[in-house]
């Protein structure tokens, strides 16, 4: 089973960094060879929105893993990651693995939270000249701010709170890399949307 969280975290990460490298134009060719040969063309808008969606994507990976292995860690040892490793360590501990002031698991609230942007960005991507999509712009910016910052707390905790402390979870770190990739993704489109260069190709 250790493996299987092997292969989610690596499917996450890539997720991520393709999100954050999506605009660029050296990416273009990327996308025939993924079978969006459409966005080879397209205004940079386009793609970036599908690195929005990737990165997202990548974060509800990791949200759902991390999720897992808080709620096997309630009920005894976790059979998704070593008992020695970091990841044990810094989602072993309940008191430690909830959001400040609420009994809300920093794993189930990153799969809620990442389902609600993932069902705005889809919803630009699919109506790129729907006439709601700088609100649901300023949303989707609003809502990354905010994940950025709990994601961050996780991090902090983990850090410097827990029992064996640094303890260094890689799902995290992705978790944290992800809010931080959809919030300067959603932060360029709003900008775009905003100044007029919404559908520029370059």
């Amino acid at each position: 089973m250790i493996l299987s969280t092997t292969i989610a975290t690596v499917f996450a990460g890539f997720a991520v960094l393709f999100g954050a490298v999506s605009r660029f134009e050296a990416t273009r060719p990327y996308f025939k060879s993924f079978g969006m040969s459409n966005l080879v063309s397209e205004p940079v808008s386009r793609r970036m929105l599908v690195g929005t969606l990737s990165s997202i994507s990548g974060g509800l990976i990791s949200a759902v893993w991390i999720w897992i292995i808080q709620r096997q860690e309630v009920i005894g040892q976790t059979s998704l990651c070593a008992a020695s490793s970091g990841c044990a360590s810094a989602l072993s501990e309940h008191a430690f693995n909830t959001i400040p002031f609420t009994n809300l698991q920093f794993g189930l609230f990153f799969v809620l939270w990442f389902s609600l942007l993932i069902f705005i960005a889809l919803s630009i991507h699919l109506e790129p000249n729907w006439s709601t999509n700088e609100s649901f712009l300023s949303l989707g910016r609003i809502g990354a701010i905010i994940g950025t910052l709990i994601a961050l707390v996780m991090l902090v905790v983990h850090l410097v709170r827990v029992e064996e402390a640094p303890a260094i979870c890689s799902l995290c770190l992705i978790l944290v890399a992800a809010n931080i990739v959809t919030l300067y993704q959603f932060h360029l489109l709003y900008n775009s949307h905003s100044d007029g260069t919404w559908d520029s190709k370059n």
